[in-house]
């Protein structure tokens, strides 16, 4: 089976136990998000490595993603975290867009009450403007905020939004969110507003964090079946795509987030496919160019 993970951020020396662990658990390619594990003070966006413009924009790299797509394209390729106000926009989405590796762009706008507010007011027309036009899909972390989705969804048509980390709100994102607000994404039941946005054909679920955001514990994670069944449903497999984000989730077992899909009695082969694999490849444009490994 053709796997793809669509989430995982390798650091510095980590590109070849990466490649072997992959090897060993049968994934052939995985889209890196590079974060060295290091928080800047000044805004939880400052995420190493990048770095802080006079405008208070920060400017993120990725070096080892590109050492890791150059030599492994069919292995690695990268997303790319942009902040809309970087006052060279344009030329740095251009420039990343024209890298064989660059597979995506990703907005995480609301770690502020201030900014989930200006986010809802169109705050991101600009950069999705300029992503629209230059074609490469956008991965939105907005954990509880699917209901601010719709207007850029609408405006936007011919823009793919993948939705990370099954939508669901995070305990502390926004860190000023009102506790009972923010209750209230925590709970199952949010995961309908989610589903709503699956109306709109250029929204991706991007299924990672499952275990954690709907407070299922032991693998194989059986209560997670409806969930997932219910997602499949409303978007169908082809429009669902598996992401591990083992980097940050060290409680949880890469291998268990792996099987507990692929062994999945209640998926068919057909729906396996898509969501393992198949749907990154059509949402990234990424040929599998070579052949997929066998798990050892």
């Amino acid at each position: 089976m053709d796997i793809v993970d669509t989430q995982v951020h390798v650091g510095r020396g980590k590109i070849d136990a990466t490649l072997c662990a992959m090897d060993a658990l049968g994934i052939r390619s995985l889209l890196i998000d590079e974060f060295w594990g290091e928080f800047s003070q000044s805004h939880p966006s400052h995420i190493q490595p990048g770095h802080l413009l006079p405008n208070g924009a920060w400017r993120a790299a990725w070096p080892t993603a590109t050492e890791a797509s150059l030599l492994h394209p069919d292995r690695f390729g990268y997303l790319v975290r942009i902040d809309p106000r970087d006052p060279e926009l344009e030329c740095v989405m251009r420039s990343v867009a024209s890298s064989p590796g660059a597979r995506a762009f990703r907005l995480q706008p609301v770690w502020t009450m201030d900014e989930a507010r200006s986010f809802a007011e169109g705050s991101h027309d600009a950069v999705l403007d300029l992503a629209q036009d230059i074609g490469l899909p956008v991965c939105f972390f907005v954990p509880g905020f699917a209901e601010a989705m719709p207007r850029y969804i609408a405006r936007y048509p011919r823009l793919t939004f993948v939705i990370d980390h099954c939508g669901m709100g995070f305990p502390t994102i926004p860190f000023d969110r009102p506790e009972q607000d923010a209750a209230r994404t925590l709970e199952p039941a949010y995961f309908d507003e989610v589903l709503k946005l699956a109306e709109h054909p250029n929204v991706i679920l991007k299924w990672s964090h499952a275990q954690d955001r709907f407070g299922i514990a032991g693998y194989p994670y059986e209560p997670l079946r409806p969930l997932l069944r219910k997602a499949i449903a409303a978007f169908g497999a082809d429009r669902i795509m598996w992401a591990s984000d083992n980097t940050v989730l060290p409680h949880r077992n890469w291998a268990d987030m792996l099987t507990y899909l692929r062994d999945e009695p209640e998926l068919d082969a057909e729906e396996k496919r898509w969501i393992l694999g198949a749907t990154a490849r059509k949402v990234l444009r990424w040929s599998d160019v070579g052949g997929a490994p066998s798990a050892s």
